[in-house]
């Protein structure tokens, strides 16, 4: 997967989707959507998601970096995990 913001934005989304079970809350979510206050996860749903991305992105999220902030909205994520792959590099 590419690590440009539309695509990350993308895989959220269709994560989010699966993770709740909610069919279509891919294409309802707008990117400025807020994960804790309109998905509205639980915490082992939340737990799943997080797991999830770093499965389906290739990627280990440091969550002594990741701000409760950046669950707030899809972008802001999406730009975390952005600037994330960029500084660990491609996968090997």
């Amino acid at each position: 997967m590419t690590s440009t913001l539309p695509a990350i934005l993308a895989e959220l989304k269709a994560i989010l989707e699966r993770v709740t079970g909610r069919s279509g809350l891919a294409a309802a979510l707008a990117d400025g959507a807020s994960i804790v206050d309109e998905v509205g996860l639980d915490s082992l749903e939340m737990m799943n998601f997080l797991l999830e991305i770093e499965r389906r992105l290739d990627i280990e999220i440091d969550f002594e970096k990741l701000d409760f902030a950046d669950l707030h909205s899809l972008e802001k994520l999406a730009g975390f995990l952005a600037s994330a792959r960029r500084r660990s590099g491609p996968p090997s």
